[in-house]
Order: C-alpha cells, then sequence, then structure tokens
C-alpha cells in the first residue's frame, strides 16, 4: 500500500490510470479512491465458487503428528513433476522445506518474509525446472502463473473455500489435468465437506 501511494506522488496529474487487484479490501479501495477520477469498477466473476473441473480433488486423513510423512509418501508414490505444497506459517514452509530436503527432494521455499529479489530468483527456477517442489504459504496462491504445476497439495486445509480454490487453481491451467491433495486430519474432516458444498465440487 505505501509503495503504491509513493509511486502516485511521482505521476502527472494528467494521466490514465488503471488499478488491479485480487481482492479490494479497504486500504486498497481508499488507495483508489484518492489516485483514481470518478473510477469504474469492474469486478470478475467472483459469484462463482466452482473449482476448475481439469482438477482431480483427493484428501488424505492422518494425524497431526504424520503430516510431513504423509507429504513425503504421497511424494515418493505420485512422483510429481512440479509441485507446489501450501503450508499455513512461514515456520511450517520452512521446517517442511527442511524435511523435504533431507530426504533429497529438490525444494525451495516462498513466503512472505522473503524480500522481493529472493522470491523473483525462486520463482524463476521454479518455472524453469531447477526444482520440483515449491513449499509456500498463501503469498503463491494468489497471482503466480506456472502453467505446468501437475500438484497442489494442502499440508493444511485453508481456511475457507476461497482459498481453497485460488490454492488447487495453481494446477489444471490451460488445458492441462491437475491433481490436488488435501491432508486433514479426523477433527479437521467437516471442513472438507463445507469446501465440498461451498465450492460444488467432490
Amino acid at each position: 500500500l505505501e509503495e503504491g501511494q509513493a509511486i502516485f506522488s511521482y505521476l502527472h496529474e494528467d494521466r490514465q490510470t488503471l488499478l488491479f487487484s485480487a481482492t479490494m479490501p479497504e486500504p486498497i479501495r481508499k488507495l483508489a479512491s484518492s489516485i483514481m477520477r470518478d473510477p469504474a469498477h469492474v469486478k470478475t466473476n467472483e459469484g462463482s465458487r466452482a473449482t476448475n473441473q481439469d482438477i482431480e480433488q483427493r484428501y488424505y486423513v492422518m494425524e497431526e503428528e504424520e503430516r510431513q510423512e504423509a507429504v513425503s509418501r504421497l511424494i515418493a508414490e505420485l512422483d510429481p513433476e512440479k509441485a507446489i505444497i501450501f503450508c499455513r506459517t512461514r515456520l511450517e514452509v520452512d521446517s517442511l522445506c527442511m524435511f523435504l530436503g533431507a530426504r533429497g527432494y529438490l525444494t525451495q521455499a516462498l513466503h512472505g518474509d522473503m524480500e522481493q529479489p529472493a522470491r523473483n530468483k525462486v520463482m524463476t527456477g521454479f518455472r524453469r525446472g531447477a526444482f520440483d517442489l515449491l513449499v509456500a504459504t498463501d503469498v503463491a496462491a494468489r497471482g503466480l502463473d506456472v502453467a505446468d504445476v501437475t500438484h497442489v497439495i494442502n499440508y493444511h486445509i485453508p481456511f475457507d473455500s476461497k482459498s481453497y480454490i485460488h490454492r488447487i487453481g495453481r494446477t489444471g491451467r490451460a488445458g492441462r489435468k491437475g491433481v490436488a491433495l488435501t491432508l486433514v486430519t479426523p477433527r479437521e474432516f467437516r471442513q472438507i465437506g463445507f469446501i465440498e458444498r461451498d465450492t460444488g465440487s467432490t
């Protein structure tokens, strides 16, 4: 937000401005009203909760302490060409990245605490196939465009169905098939039913 405000302080008054944002929280709305004159607000089809039909969705039930081992076994069994594993926190990302690296997998981390040049370097390597597994927080769920991701793994079930749709939407792109896997404990099992109902998917 601060960077956006700083950029506009340098721009000429006589200009055309188009603002794009994956979400439109109140601070972004205020920024838009301060930098734009009589703007038209165009909203994409946000009402559509359906998930991409090219994505096969599965869940696996395990106990909390089995998460890392479960991910390792799934990767060994499925041998994904290129996968993103979504975690909730930076600490989880770093811990899982180290765990998988110790198992011999080519893995890199991506989270919001990284500087932008470091993030760019990781994403460039991922696109080029320098490593197969990207372990990330939701910072990677939106706006990340890598066409050949074959698998998405939810290390934890997302907090809401919108996050779920954004996460699994990193695979099954450009007409390709994809697989989305979600790890759940018996206590989290009800959330799977909620996401199924909310997204209209099985």
